[in-house]
C-alpha cells in the first residue's frame, strides 16, 4: 500500500524571487514531492525546513532540494 501523505499548506519564503518565479517554485516543489519514492512517513503537525540555494542553482534544482528536505522531515528513519 502506498503511504498517504497530505500537505494542507505549503508556505515558501522565496527571498528575492519575483512573484512569478516564486509561484513557479511552489509548483515545482509540489511536482518534486510527487516524484519522491514511497517510504513510511510519520505524522507531523508541521515541519520547517531551511534550504539555502547553491550558487547558480536554477528553480528546478532548488525545488528538488526543498522536496528532499521535506521528505527528510517526514520519513521514518530506516523505513523503505
Amino acid at each position: 500500500m502506498k503511504p498517504q501523505v497530505r500537505i494542507e499548506r505549503l508556505t515558501l519564503q522565496a527571498g528575492d524571487l519575483s512573484e512569478h518565479d516564486a509561484r513557479r517554485l511552489a509548483d515545482l516543489v509540489a511536482l518534486a514531492l510527487g516524484r519522491l519514492p514511497d517510504r513510511a512517513v510519520r505524522p507531523v503537525a508541521a515541519a520547517t525546513v531551511d534550504v539555502r540555494p547553491e550558487t547558480g542553482a536554477n528553480l528546478e534544482q532548488l525545488a528538488d532540494a526543498i522536496a528532499a528536505q521535506v521528505a527528510d522531515a517526514l520519513w521514518v528513519e530506516g523505513a523503505r
